[in-house]
């Protein structure tokens, strides 16, 4: 999902904040296909290069770990389970099991409205996208027969986590994985939990949309998070102040080819095998980033009214929504008529 979150970036290191800080930002790329922000406030650049440094190794080490389209010498992926799709169990890394398990948690909890296992009809449009991007004239679009044949191999309890064994399994050979509806959440909470345990508490991590803002700034309670508007960019529908939270948002406004004057986004609706119409952009603010990421999407899948009911029912969990004709809703009831707090 690469949706633009607009950032009021503040952050500090937890030691020495009583001390004279200095704010960092530095971007990482290669991860995820998008570009990853990392600030926070430090007393000097060697203390922050530290921070920034590992991040970033996680962040690119999770990258490759969860790519299905890109093998790397030496790493045990999902790129290598989907290539032994019907082939027996595959050995993989550990963290790529917990995103597996991740995934099958998301799918029970969203009604299967969030499936990792929808590989084979996201790669259809995938491509077709691809190819639009090189020859927008002849963009076109999928077959429905072509569609439903793939969403055949698309169950998810052909995938089986052995986790004793260190091992996944697709038993469908025509069956392919695909997170883009949870891994980058789910990574940048994985490296906000490292980046803790290694000792820093105050600093935000922004990843296409995907935001995780810990601790708090040196001079205020909390940061604050823009959500962009969907229809106007720039423009933003909510600035919501966070502490320890993540804000992820899914949106069709960023990622779509055009056939015949008419947009098609990459967020496919299960139950239509077509991008999704029921809204134009969704936003949970909940502290898992992982869960966040599931949420959004699962949201965006939803008619707004059902959506708002669902996400009340998820613990520590809000929403604010744009409906297809700009109406602004949030689940918490606490945007003003201004749409900001």
């Amino acid at each position: 999902m690469l949706v633009c979150l607009s950032l009021c970036l503040i952050g500090c290191l937890a030691a020495g904040c009583q001390k004279t800080l200095q704010k960092y930002t530095q971007e990482v790329y290669g991860a995820f296909d998008t570009v990853i922000q990392i600030t926070a406030y430090a007393e000097n650049q060697a203390q922050f290069d530290e921070l920034a440094q590992l991040a970033e190794d996680e962040l690119l080490r999770l990258s490759q770990l969860y790519d299905i389209y890109t093998p790397y010498q030496g790493v045990q992926g999902l790129y290598q389970l989907n290539q032994q799709a019907g082939q027996g169990p595959v050995k993989l890394e550990p963290e790529a099991l917990d995103l597996l398990e991740f995934g099958q948690d998301c799918f029970r909890l969203t009604e299967g409205r969030v499936n990792v296992a929808t590989g084979a009809v996201l790669s259809i449009w995938h491509d077709l996208r691809l190819e639009a991007g090189q020859n927008p004239d002849q963009a076109r679009l999928p077959r429905q027969e072509e569609l439903e044949a793939a969403a055949e191999h698309c169950r998810m309890e052909d995938l089986i986590v052995d986790r004793q064994a260190g091992t996944a399994e697709l038993r469908d050979p025509k069956m392919r994985l695909d997170v883009g509806a949870v891994a980058k959440g789910y990574a940048v909470q994985q490296v906000t939990e490292t980046l803790e345990e290694a000792g820093y508490r105050d600093f935000i991590l922004s990843a296409g949309g995907n935001v995780q803002a810990q601790g708090t700034p040196p001079d205020r309670d909390n940061w604050t998070v823009g959500v962009q508007s969907p229809e106007e960019p720039g423009k933003l529908v909510a600035a919501i102040e966070v502490s320890d939270m993540a804000v992820v948002t899914s949106g069709g406004y960023e990622r779509f080819y055009t056939v015949e004057g008419r947009q098609y986004h990459h967020i496919v609706d299960p139950s239509t095998l077509y991008p999704a119409e029921r809204m134009l952009s969704a936003t949970v603010i909940c502290p898992e980033g992982g869960l966040a990421d599931c949420l959004s999407t699962a949201l965006f899948l939803t008619e707004p009214q059902e959506a708002l009911e669902f996400v009340r029912t998820i613990p520590n969990a809000r929403a604010v929504l744009t409906t297809l004709d700009g109406e602004i809703l949030d689940s918490a009831g606490l945007l003003g008529p201004d749409r900001l707090e």
